[in-house]
């Protein structure tokens, strides 16, 4: 992701405009491979010699950020280790102490000093090591010294086509808010990004359109102010947002060092292309738990993953994470509410008893600092659970609640 000092952005009329490049431009192109081949020719070296190579290929150029913003992701593509074979510390340790009875020490030949190169002698007798081996490991885990081990290099057009998705992402970490709308999305797209938005932990709500689905999400500004952990959160949901056909997402962000009030629009018109595998759902280690007990059991249920979208009679909608089936046709459906989630969710429970589905099993996480006396926990269909869910509690609920389609 583009740090602050990278954005190429431009405010119009209260609104924020990211200054996207043409992934498809063979001479931007030409520049993303050029900042390629100098990380492949520096693949063993110091950083430090990297960054070099890459002011120098910049220059004087106007376009210097643009430049350094495709650096900056090749960069975030790259692993960089400190190589020696001793740790630094422990090196310079010995090195200090050798120095420090021979002191004062300095460069050979100079009168009154002690030569330098007898205490690394010392230090490298003493580590069995090599004198040059102690000389490259003294400083090597300072960041300029480090290696470059190696590098995930994409095609050109994929590189420009990360740094637009970059940019969007850079304004999303100061919005306030931001409301994502999905047109004609089937159910298995909502329930994908529905659990994309809950693994990164961003409380939202959603309501049915004309033509689709609304979801609010809260920004890090809303309630977080000294901090854009949030807004991060906010800004990973983008790649896989645009995976989604059609697509729009507005936000209120706070622009500048001033943090006036602007808005942002980015949707699938913008062309946004994402690398993230396209692999439907994360899923918690409680949930890999259930479904591997619930698979293990002698039951006339089928555990599946939800793809319905619920709607609450105009007030809201809800995509259940699992549905339950029985071999008889009746079916209940399951929604996991997690600990981070559940008071926004307390606050919709009364909206899903009153105009929900008879058949929704609630799974509420109850650890952490969750009031386990809370008397939403003892509501019909509603099962608390602390460290893993029961497939026999739940089927046992299913047949209170299962119901035919």
């Amino acid at each position: 992701m583009l740090t602050a000092d990278l954005v190429r952005a431009s405010v119009k009329k209260g609104v924020v405009v990211p200054r996207y490049v043409d992934a498809g431009d063979e001479r931007l192109q030409a520049e993303a491979e050029a900042l390629m081949e100098a990380f492949r020719a520096h693949v063993g070296q110091p950083i430090g010699a990297l960054e070099e190579a890459i002011a120098d290929l910049i220059g004087d150029s106007t376009d210097y950020l643009r430049q350094r913003g495709l650096a900056k992701l090749l960069m975030d593509r790259a692993r960089v280790e400190t190589v020696a074979p001793r740790p630094p510390s422990e090196v310079r340790a010995v090195v200090f102490r050798h120095a420090g009875a021979l002191w004062p020490v300095g460069p050979p030949g100079v009168a009154g000093l002690h030569d330098r190169g007898a205490a690394l002698a010392a230090a490298a007798a003493e580590l069995g090591l090599t004198v040059q081996a102690v000389e490259d490991a003294l400083y090597a885990d300072l960041k300029a010294e480090q290696r470059l081990v190696e590098v995930d290099l994409p095609p050109a057009r994929t590189l420009l086509e990360r740094y637009n998705l970059a940019l969007a992402q850079a304004v999303l970490l100061r919005a306030r808010q931001a409301v994502v709308t999905l047109e004609g999305a089937d159910p298995k797209r909502v329930r994908q990004l529905f659990r994309i938005i809950k693994f990164h932990r961003l409380m939202h709500r959603a309501e049915r359109t004309e033509g689709g689905v609304r979801l609010t999400l809260d920004g890090p500004l809303s309630l977080f102010r000294q901090t854009q952990r949030y807004g991060l959160q906010m800004a990973l949901v983008l790649p896989s947002l645009a995976h989604a056909e059609r697509w729009r997402l507005e936000a209120e962000v706070a622009w500048g060092d001033q943090k006036r009030e602007a808005s942002f629009v980015v949707s699938s018109e913008d062309g946004l292309a994402s690398e993230a595998p396209d692999l439907g759902t994360w899923e918690s280690d409680e949930e890999k738990h259930l479904r591997a007990t619930f698979g293990a059991l002698d039951t006339l249920w089928q555990l599946r993953r939800g793809t319905r979208i619920v709607d609450l009679k105009g007030r809201g909608v809800l995509v259940p994470d699992y549905t339950l089936h029985h071999r008889d046709g009746r079916v209940a459906l399951l929604e996991i509410v997690w600990f981070w989630r559940l008071q926004g969710f307390k606050d919709k429970l009364a909206l899903v008893r009153k105009h929900g589905p008879g058949n929704l099993i609630v799974a509420v996480a109850t650890r952490m600092n969750v009031d386990e006396r809370d008397t939403t926990l003892d509501e019909p269909a509603v099962y608390p659970f602390k460290g893993v869910i029961q497939p026999k509690k739940l089927i046992a609920l299913a047949e209170e609640v299962g119901r035919k389609d």
